[in-house]
């Protein structure tokens, strides 16, 4: 059976503590008062809601799916009624701003309760997040008018919100989408077109749905110059709020997937459907990217949420399971011992759980740049923008591909059990595998680092992020019981700068060609440092907080530090070939050919 789902609160807690994120974020006066005295307990009654009305779920979720029938998608009943319970408990506006009916908390609070409530249920926590992005989009950029007349009911989880950009010819290259705007005398335009891979697009869990839709208008630009953003509600919202006539919005179909079988994917099928231009015209890519890059970091949380999902549950396995002699173990001492007891066994369970604290460290650092971008002044908001550019793209690309490996190692653990639908972790497994690919493929993701993000302000960004990892190291060595790590950590750092010096001089030169053939390497590479820089920033808090306290948590976190640092960190120097390697050896196989 399962293993009941239980919040790492104190884990999540020790995370904001190792960010610093108290401090940094009371820099931005939005947040002067953000304090562990909002953080634990709106942790501790986010793991209770999670613990008791998602984790159940689940499984149910995962085994019955959305269903659909005559264009109408139907949610096992048990979500609806826990979406009910999620938007009445303002769990969908915790951090929103206040000036727009939210709970006015940082978006790095919602790392934590992310986190949680994905961990419970990811396929639930996919609809609440989106309109999170939507949210911020039409915040940003749309009148007061699509302000008032949308966010309120959004805001307050009444409704929920999807972004449509692809389509069945256009994926990642989204300069060929045909979707069209044709404009109309009251100012609104008539949207003609066909969207796929659409989460949430369709479901029954709310009255409405908010569409943020990309079209072309006649005579726009060609590629992705010339695409606007628009609002397509599902159903027309009238002057007064309320809801009003069917708006040709369809869902044609939905995908029969690997995981998350609770979040339905949708075909939606646009015909004359009423849409609202979103800022102005030939510019929707870039108001699109509001809600793009919140989604990219929310998908690494999901890839987090899946590795520290599968822990609980193959460590709980571990601990239970009686097979076989430990080795080096006595006869009399192994009646008593389970599979905890064997080395393998611990290498892995110490894996998964140092990468999950690594990954979470990395992941509310980069939902706190996205607080400097949106609540700071005018130099956090550069900051946030330049700092929280190069984080994403290695956040979202190294955790989700990580949540992969790592949900597998949880599976092995429990042997031919985790094999098993009943032990849940499978689950974790499936889930898991989305995330490398939706919200723009890690391909893509790499691409993005190595030729734009790490070249960006001459690599004003990156080069004070290495600045970072260097002064940190110097502390490293002041502390006693640890600074025999420091070797290691400034080796890798000091590799990882040689690389990007490398990929820097190729641009310069204009050899894009071979920055593609190893732009994945080097985002892999990039993450394993950046982990490692994280660890270090644990590894000297903890220290600090055990030689306060004496408690066992805090040697706890020394030693999966130490771990990370001494077994996994050294792993980012098998990309370091990769790099060296020659781009033409990608092509000499003919395609037919393999």
């Amino acid at each position: 059976m399962a293993v009941p789902y239980k919040a790492p609160v104190k884990d999540i807690v020790f995370g904001y503590e190792v960010i610093d994120s108290y401090k940094v974020l009371n820099k931005i006066s939005t947040f002067s008062d953000f304090s562990e005295d909002i953080v634990i307990p709106t942790m501790e009654e986010c793991a209770k809601f999670s613990e008791e009305v998602l984790a159940p779920i689940n499984a149910i979720g995962d085994q019955q799916g959305a269903t659909i029938k005559d264009g109408v998608v139907t949610m096992p009943e048990e979500f609806v009624d826990a979406y009910k319970k999620f938007a009445e408990a303002g769990w969908a506006s915790i951090s929103l701003p206040s000036d727009i009916g939210g709970g006015g908390m940082p978006i790095t609070l919602s790392g934590g309760t992310l986190e949680i409530l994905s961990t419970a249920n990811l396929a639930f926590g996919l609809a609440p997040g989106l309109s999170a992005g939507a949210i911020s989009a039409i915040n940003f950029h749309g009148n007061q008018e699509q302000k008032d007349k949308f966010l309120p009911k959004l805001v307050s989880g009444e409704w929920t919100g999807t972004m449509n950009l692809s389509e069945p010819q256009s994926g990642s290259d989204l300069g060929t989408i045909t979707t069209k705007a044709e404009p109309q005398e009251d100012g609104s335009y008539k949207i003609t077109g066909t969207k796929v891979w659409i989460t949430f697009g369709e479901h029954n869990m709310t009255e409405n749905i908010i569409h943020l839709v990309l079209a072309k208008v006649p005579g726009s630009p060609e590629g992705t110059k010339g695409i606007s953003m628009f609002i397509v509600p599902k159903y027309i919202v009238n002057d007064d709020g309320s809801i009003g006539d069917s708006n040709n919005v369809s869902c044609i179909s939905i995908e029969e997937k690997l995981g998350i079988h609770a979040s339905p994917t949708c075909v939606m099928e646009y015909d004359g459907s009423v849409g609202y231009l979103v800022g102005e015209e030939n510019r929707g890519l870039n108001y699109m990217f509001t809600m793009m890059n919140e989604a990219r970091v929310w998908v690494g949380g999901q890839g987090l949420a899946c590795a520290s999902g599968s822990l609980q549950g193959a460590a709980q396995y571990a601990r239970d399971r009686v097979q076989g002699r430990p080795v080096g173990m006595s006869k009399e001492d192994a009646k008593n011992s389970t599979i905890i007891d064997h080395a393998d066994v611990r290498r892995m369970l110490m894996t998964i759980k140092a990468y999950s604290d690594a990954m979470r460290y990395m992941m509310y650092d980069n939902q706190m740049m996205l607080d400097f971008l949106y609540f700071g002044n005018d130099d956090q908001k550069n900051y946030g923008e330049s700092r929280g550019g190069l984080l994403t793209p290695i956040s979202k690309s190294w955790i989700s591909d990580l949540s992969v490996e790592l949900t597998s190692m949880a599976i092995q653990i429990y042997g031919g059990m985790g094999y098993v639908e009943e032990t849940g972790v499978a689950q974790y497994f499936r889930d898991a595998r989305i995330a490398p690919i939706y919200a723009g493929t890690n391909g893509i993701q790499a691409l993005d680092l190595t030729l734009k993000k790490i070249h960006i302000d001459e690599g004003k960004a990156v080069n004070n992020l290495f600045d970072e990892m260097i002064s940190l190291g110097n502390e490293f060595k002041n502390s006693e019981s640890i600074s025999k790590l420091s070797e290691s950590y400034e080796f890798h750092i000091k590799n990882l700068m040689e690389s990007t010096k490398k990929i820097r001089n190729l641009l310069i030169n204009g050899n894009q060609r071979s920055i593609s053939g190893f732009a994945s390497p080097y985002t892999k590479m990039f993450g394993q440092v950046l982990g490692g820089y994280y660890m270090a920033k644990a590894a000297i808090f903890a220290d600090k907080k055990y030689k306060e306290t004496g408690e066992e948590f805090y040697k706890d976190k020394i030693t999966l530090s130490k771990f990370y640092i001494e077994q996994l960190l050294p792993l980012s120097e098998t990309n370091t070939s990769l790099i060296d390697s020659d781009v033409d050896d990608l092509f000499l196989i003919n395609s037919e050919d393999f």
